[in-house]
């Protein structure tokens, strides 16, 4: 369920990438209220759909992002794979190990301690907050321009199905680690969750996109600074969340100047939060 969970994300999200977006409304003075004897430089700047930079990147280096998301999710499916198929080969080789074993002593643990670690980790319950983070994802893109409302709500759900997977982490022999592959696409869901939490602001309640973006990208920082302290060392959070800011300037530094400032103070952010966790 997995693994067709991240074809169904990969399938739905790159269906949608190559689609073409909404016909950019002609630059004509009556389409901004105006009157004729109004000059063209009295315009003011369009404003830039934060979402389409990621759903529908057409630079290389948001396109690059997305990619990435999507290598990462298959790097964890195949990852899983291949760890439960070595389990299960083990069980088979020993299937009394694993069963009514006393409690583990000092020292490394056995074969059989192993497996009773692992027994869990093909239950559906270990993977359901990725699965139905991955379904949201494919999911709520086609309904963002019909039901915004539905669309924030399912991509809420998915930031937080992705967000739980990265810090759940999963289990490598004894150990519980936590991901850099699923904590990059938590750090991609979250810039999306709230580029899209931007626009409702903006066209539900009639906030000017550049106080939108601020709020959003307030509340997003300091968010990602507190999943990040959680997540370690484990940097692919903040790499994630850097290279999508960095976007957001680029895409915003000539239209509208306090989206790119507040993005560069949040790249500034997320930064000192990734020094305190290297150091």
């Amino acid at each position: 369920m997995l693994i067709l969970a991240v074809l169904v994300f990969i399938a739905s999200t790159l269906l949608h990438a190559v689609q073409p977006g909404p016909p950019t409304p002609p630059l004509a003075v009556e389409g901004y209220g105006l009157s004729p004897w109004q000059g063209l430089g009295d315009l003011p700047a369009p404003s830039v759909d934060l979402s389409a930079l990621f759903l529908r990147p057409r630079g290389p280096g948001m396109a690059g992002l997305l990619g990435m998301a999507w290598l990462a999710l298959a790097y964890h499916a195949g990852r899983r794979w291949f760890e439960l198929r070595r389990m299960r080969l083990a069980q088979a080789a020993a299937p009394e190990e694993g069963r009514a074993l006393p409690p583990q002593s000092l020292g490394p643990p056995t074969a059989g301690h192993l497996l009773r670690l692992h027994r869990h980790d093909d239950s559906l319950a270990e993977h359901a907050p990725l699965i139905v983070g991955l379904l949201a994802g494919a999911v709520w893109p086609w309904l963002l321009r019909g039901h915004p409302v539905v669309a924030f709500l399912l991509s809420a759900a998915m930031l937080a199905g992705f967000l739980a997977a990265a810090l759940r982490g999963g289990r490598i022999g004894s150990l519980v680690q936590r991901s850099s592959a699923l904590g990059f696409v938590a750090g991609w869901g979250l810039l999306v969750s709230f580029a899209v939490f931007t626009g409702l602001l903006r066209d539900r309640l009639g906030v000017p996109q550049e106080v939108a973006a601020v709020v959003a990208l307030l509340i997003g920082s300091v968010a990602a600074v507190s999943v990040q302290l959680r997540l370690g060392r484990r940097i692919g959070f903040s790499v994630a969340l850097i290279w999508g800011l960095i976007g957001i300037a680029a895409a915003t530094v000539a239209s509208a100047a306090a989206i790119a400032t507040m993005t560069v103070i949040a790249i500034a952010i997320i930064a000192v939060a990734l020094v305190r966790v290297m150091t």
